[in-house]
């Protein structure tokens, strides 16, 4: 999962990516990735390909995850920002998981 998202932050990106910019978006994703993986709380029990079939199903919400770590690169921890008269403000990773109506997955015990 981690090439395709990377291929299609590069393609997002279009005349703005250069291949200086790789490991800084390698990182995102893998963040995203890791993110996303321990909010869902996987049980042990799940294979590696249950946790990829569900990480394919929720791909806009790892996507989303990823762009979000990505506009936030130098500025982390800001919950917005104003600079020469353009302001910008984030959602925090929880809208994002909220927006997506992704919840921890819940086992009994």
């Amino acid at each position: 999962m981690e090439l395709e998202i990377l291929n299609d932050l590069k393609s997002y990106l279009g005349m703005d990516y250069d291949d200086s910019m790789e490991s800084t978006l390698l990182f995102c994703v893998k963040r995203a990735i890791l993110l996303f993986k321990s909010y869902r709380n996987y049980p042990s029990f799940y294979t590696e390909q249950m946790i990829e079939k569900d990480m394919e199903r929720c791909y806009a919400c790892v996507w989303d995850l990823v762009l979000l770590q990505y506009v936030k690169n130098g500025v982390e921890f800001q919950n917005s920002h104003s600079e020469s008269g353009t302001s910008r403000s984030w959602n925090s990773e929880n809208e994002i998981f909220s927006m997506h109506r992704i919840v921890p997955i819940a086992g009994i015990c």
